[in-house]
């Protein structure tokens, strides 16, 4: 189910702070972000796409931002829904997932998905906050998909460890990080906890330090103990 916990303030800002999608944000207006722009929209038959559409999301091609049509939570309770309703539950969580997989293989694509997201309003919409989550963040918050996106996290995360900051002055390995702070809720916190350490020991020194730094905003108080106990092994990789 989708996780309610509330964050304070002092989070919310340090979260919005340091997501690097912000760069991409443009002021809303009271007047609209209207429904008038088709081009660029991705267009495909997998289950994937159609599910995030009918959910309120659309996928953009190029550098377009993907827009929201709806309240974020209402988003993640309507895909939530879709998906646990579905005939073919639990099966057609892998067929979202694998869809995913494919959509994200193109960099440009896993970047769109990884910043956050347009917010479209009617006219009689109130303007509310202009900050609207990553399509990764808001699916991370649906807890029948959280294990499956974390995974595919880090298996794209090590192949650009070593590569270098994009022109556009996004890191990546720090932005598919940040999709991780603060969620509400964590289904498997160990497993986490050992991706997170697995990661830690391959990384170059200067993510190895932004991970470890990271830690208190993306695991629990719980984990902390453990943590820290391991972190005394982990040695420093070389850099390149």
């Amino acid at each position: 189910m989708v996780s309610k916990r509330r964050r304070s303030r002092s989070e919310d800002k340090e979260s919005l702070t340091e997501d690097a999608s912000k760069t991409r944000k443009q002021p809303l207006s009271k007047k609209t972000k209207t429904f008038h722009i088709h081009s660029e929209v991705e267009e495909n038959d997998s289950i994937f796409v159609k599910l995030l559409k009918t959910s309120g999301l659309i996928l953009k091609t190029g550098e377009s931002q993907n827009q929201l049509a709806v309240d974020q939570i209402v988003f993640q309770k309507k895909l939530f829904q879709t998906l646990r309703k579905h005939p073919s539950y639990p099966k057609i969580i892998e067929e979202f997932v694998s869809g995913l997989e494919s959509y994200i293989e193109d960099q440009g694509s896993f970047r769109n998905c990884l910043l956050s997201c347009e917010r479209l309003q009617d006219e009689e919409a109130s303007v509310g906050s202009s900050y609207c989550k990553s399509l990764i963040k808001l699916l991370l918050g649906i807890d029948i998909l959280q294990p499956s996106i974390i995974k595919i996290l880090f298996e794209k995360l090590p192949e650009f460890l070593f590569g270098n900051v994009n022109s556009d002055g996004i890191n990546m390995p720090r932005l598919i990080i940040n999709q991780l702070k603060w969620l509400d809720r964590v289904v498997d916190s160990k497993d986490l906890t050992t991706k997170i350490m697995q990661l830690i020991s391959i990384a170059p020194v200067y993510l190895q330090h932004d991970f470890i730094t990271s830690l208190p905003e993306i695991l629990g108080d719980s984990q902390h103990a453990d943590v820290g106990k391991e972190l005394r092994w982990v040695t420093p990789v070389p850099e390149q």
